[in-house]
């Protein structure tokens, strides 16, 4: 069989129901496999997306699954990964995805038929009835992407992390085979955990600085710097790749260059440029698989790029530290939030009748503020974390319009944080934070970004920071040594002291982000590619009329880096649509 034909992958089943012959299908559309990574057999089909592995840290081929598969007991597998598992004669199909869903797939099950694919836009071509989402549009405003497991497409689904579908004669399963549980009751000695942080990651790393035209992504903070002089312990003077920016606030390569010089990195730079956006944004559309906002996925494109150039054929990554390790400012502030709610909490009700109802004016800057902390404090943690959406700060009925508010549901993405922050069986604040970031931070959002990235630039991508061993041991780290009110990730700092230079460990978090807002006021070229974008959805009816107008109004006159954010939101909207309906 060859895996260039999507049919030829597919397996009809006859079954006697009575007196009528039910046909029951499922197909498979892996063309990007290698043959190594796919197993045929007429009692088993394999397809291994990713590095699957056994308990004891053993690459598993495809053949190798097969026979896992065929034995009574489920086999265990770690790793970075995505399976589909058929097996024909009994019209079964087993999908499965790692912790972080590492590996995304896309499947629809419509009556007696499954199809399963790497690719959304293959999944769709065999389902041509599906039609764009309005709902999964509502979504993308909300969260800057479609959260899985919903895609842009009615019918047409995403695997979520740890999400096992078990479809069987049309008669389709969804559960999960891991869920993390933050077991934090021995409180091991600060600096020890420290140590065995530190161990613990210098003793995954061999596994992922193996491939020989490998380097690293490098920004210059805590994750990418660990990464990169992990990698140098095994790999002398390995290659690293940074981007970096013309405008101050933005440009972090002093800090790369910090790290290239501590390690004895080899070190590859660029420096983008306006016109860099408006050359690439037709390719970076184009490979996109649905709407995604996250302007960042240019200057991730162009490092991926560059380390094509250098004849790199794996990236090393160091996306998710922060998650793991409590890095990210906005857990810090939930939390005082979160104390002072309940030191508060019998005098909320008295603050909502004394300073919301009554009509003090909002132009005291005193009274703004208490207004802003009393409705936080009658928020729900999910609800704070929220709070400065552009679907909250922006009444929702003034945005959309009535064709589309009376199809949508506009609560729902509220009630898929406050669902997914519920869902976790036992955790704290904190847990549940992480935890909800596990998800739409890393698995629908970075992942997405840098894995689409790299396959644009023809690169493959790997996630040391994702590995089971340091998921599992930051399962065990209690929260107080992750985060403490005065130090984001402060027991990763304390691990990194002494391995990492004092300039990067005390530096302001950044990222690879993009000056898009900046950028659009300065550069004619990529202000026009984006007002004309964005113009033209006022002829899809999703908005109501002047919201555009007054979108580009705010970005000129009011606030060009925060509103920027939103432009780019609703350029990559616009692009994409026009290439896809």
């Amino acid at each position: 069989m060859s895996n260039n034909d999507p049919q030829s992958l597919a397996e009809v089943i006859n079954q006697e129901q009575g007196t009528q012959a039910v046909k029951r299908q499922v197909v498979v559309i892996a063309e990007t496999l290698s043959p190594e990574q796919t197993c045929i057999r007429p009692e088993i089909e394999v397809y291994c997306f990713g590095q699957p592995r056994n308990s004891t840290r053993q690459l598993l081929s495809a053949s190798q699954l097969a026979e896992l598969f065929q034995q009574e007991a489920p086999p265990s597998i770690v790793g970075h990964f995505a399976l589909v598992v058929v097996w024909p004669q009994q019209s079964r199909c087993l999908i499965l995805a790692d912790r972080f869903a590492t590996q995304r797939l896309y499947y629809s099950a419509e009556g007696a038929s499954l199809v399963v694919s790497d690719r959304l836009e293959a999944v769709r071509q065999q389902r041509p009835n599906s039609t764009i989402s309005q709902q999964a549009l509502v979504n993308y405003l909300f969260f800057h992407m479609i959260p899985s497991p919903e895609t842009v497409y009615t019918g047409i689904h995403c695997l979520e992390p740890a999400q096992r579908i078990d479809w069987l004669a049309g008669e389709l399963r969804r559960d999960h085979h891991w869920a993390p549980r933050f077991d934090q009751t021995v409180d091991v000695d600060e600096q020890q955990q420290a140590n065995n942080l530190l161990g613990t990651m210098r003793e995954l790393m061999p596994e992922y600085s193996g491939r020989e035209a490998s380097g690293c992504f490098l920004s210059g903070g805590l994750d990418s710097s660990s990464v990169a002089g992990l990698v140098s312990e095994q790999r002398p003077h390995a290659d690293v790749f940074s981007i970096g920016f013309p405008i101050e606030q933005y440009n972090e390569l002093e800090y790369a260059r910090t790290a290239v010089d501590h390690f004895g990195l080899t070190g590859h730079e660029y420096e983008m440029s306006p016109q860099d956006v408006v050359d690439a944004l037709p390719q970076v559309i184009a490979s996109m698989d649905q709407p995604f906002g996250n302007s960042s996925v240019m200057p991730a494109y162009f490092c991926a790029r560059l380390a094509k150039s250098k004849g790199v054929d794996c990236l090393i990554a160091g996306d998710g530290g922060d998650e793991l390790f409590a890095g990210n400012e906005r857990y810090s502030k939930q939390l005082q939030l979160d104390r002072l709610r309940q030191r508060l909490k019998p005098l909320i009700g008295l603050m909502d009748l004394t300073i919301l109802r009554p009509p003090w004016p909002e132009s005291v800057k005193l009274f703004s503020k208490a207004r802003s902390l009393t409705r936080q404090l009658k928020m729900s943690v999910p609800q704070n974390l929220e709070y400065f959406n552009f679907l909250n700060l922006i009444d929702r009925g003034e945005i959309f319009s009535d064709a589309l508010l009376r199809a949508t549901d506009q609560r729902e993405p509220d009630r898929r944080c406050q669902q997914l922050y519920d869902q976790l069986d036992k955790g704290d604040t904190l847990d549940r934070m992480l935890f909800m970031d596990w998800k739409h931070t890393l698995a629908d959002n970075d992942l997405v970004k840098v894995n689409s990235m790299c396959r644009l630039a023809g690169v493959d991508v790997a996630y040391p920071m994702l590995d089971d061993r340091l998921v599992d041991f930051s399962l065990r780290v209690p929260g107080h040594q992750k985060l403490t009110p005065s130090n984001l990730r402060h027991l990763y700092k304390m691990a990194m002291t002494g391995f990492l230079p004092d300039k990067i460990i005390n530096k302001p978090k950044h990222g690879f982000g993009l000056p898009f807002g900046l950028w659009t006021v300065e550069h004619q070229g990529l202000r026009n590619l984006a007002y004309d974008a964005i113009a033209s959805l006022d002829q899809l009816a999703l908005f109501r009329p002047g919201f555009i107008d007054d979108v580009k109004r705010l970005h000129q006159q009011e606030h060009a880096k925060h509103y920027g954010e939103l432009v780019w939101i609703l350029m990559v909207l616009a692009l994409w649509l026009d290439r896809n309906q």
